[in-house]
């Protein structure tokens, strides 16, 4: 059988590697175009591009996929298979309709965080599970009929860049099952009940700005939520400081959000917030290197008692 896979990033390589291994015939990998990246701009293949290129497989580069030419050639290679994992692009209908099988391979629990960012939002709105679906993919976003689902405990302090690793190699398993299923065309799927559906809507740069009016809690799980993009944010006498990690003392205080509680070399900068403490271990002010909290404090000359403010 041969398989077209449409992938872009990390998360799609697990799955690649899945249609590798099923003994289908690879004959096309779709992918997007160079972007920029990095501090100095340059442009890069998508990791999808790399390791296509290493592994020897036929690889294109579509800025777009609503070009009829694309439709021809696609058509030309008699797939029966598409394998579509963290493309990031929507495929039009004309081009569904050219082989028998459509899967999505979705990281998360559907018909929970349809959308584009279902590995963030688990973290952001502290579930204690999330999963991988593969699903038939239909003209409604993250909709089709459900093939198969795996569940994955979310570890108390997991970030959203080791989340996203581990959903990858959660996928290569559950996709694989999926493609002995289609080769034996014993494939079935399970209707998606639309009333228990969920949004992860698209995150945005103006998601990682921080208050410390917010809740200990709640300014942690974006800390680990929202990495690496956007990343978090406050702002400190007009600096912008990256926060990149934190930890919960688990304490309590009456004291006005944004009160710096203590400077511990070994224990970072702990502060006030609208609800509990919150402990700062590793912060980025612009344009600097990624330093301890403690040292930012120290030379910054915050003290006990005074408030991190804009």
């Amino acid at each position: 059988m041969k398989v077209v896979f449409f992938g872009s990033d990390d998360f799609s390589i697990k799955a690649l590697e899945a249609c590798l291994h099923s003994g289908m015939e690879i004959a096309q990998v779709v992918t997007t175009p160079a972007q920029k990246k990095g501090r100095g701009l340059h442009l890069g293949p998508s990791e999808v591009f790399v390791y296509s290129q290493a592994k020897q497989l036929p690889i294109v580069e579509y800025p777009s996929l609503r070009d009829p030419k694309i439709a021809e050639a696609l058509l030309a290679l008699r797939p029966e298979v598409f394998v579509v994992a963290s493309y990031g692009k929507l495929i039009p209908p004309e081009l569904l309709s050219i082989p028998t099988y459509r899967l999505n391979v979705h990281p998360s629990l559907l018909p929970r965080y349809r959308g584009a960012a279902p590995i963030n939002w688990p973290i952001l709105n502290g579930d204690t599970e999330t999963g991988v679906s593969i699903i038939d993919i239909v003209d409604k976003l993250d909709s089709g009929d459900i093939y198969h689902q795996e569940r994955l405990p979310l570890e108390p302090r997991v970030t959203a860049t080791r989340l996203s690793a581990e959903l990858a190699s959660l996928s290569y398993g559950v996709l694989k099952k999926v493609l002995a299923q289609v080769k034996a065309r014993k494939l079935r799927g399970v209707p998606q009940n639309d009333a228990h559906a969920t949004m992860a809507r698209q995150l945005q740069k103006a998601d990682g700005e921080l208050s410390f009016e917010m809740s200990a809690v709640e300014l942690d799980r974006k800390v680990r939520g929202l990495q690496p993009w956007p990343g978090c944010f406050f702002f400190f006498k007009g600096e912008r400081v990256g926060l990149l990690e934190t930890s919960l003392p688990g304490l309590e205080t009456d004291r006005k959000p944004g009160t710096v509680l203590s400077i511990e070399k070994t224990g970072g900068l702990t502060v006030a917030t609208g609800k509990g403490v919150l402990r700062l271990l590793q912060v980025k002010p612009a344009g600097k290197n990624v330093m301890p909290a403690a040292g930012f404090a120290n030379g910054r000359h915050l003290r006990e008692g005074d408030i991190l403010i804009p």
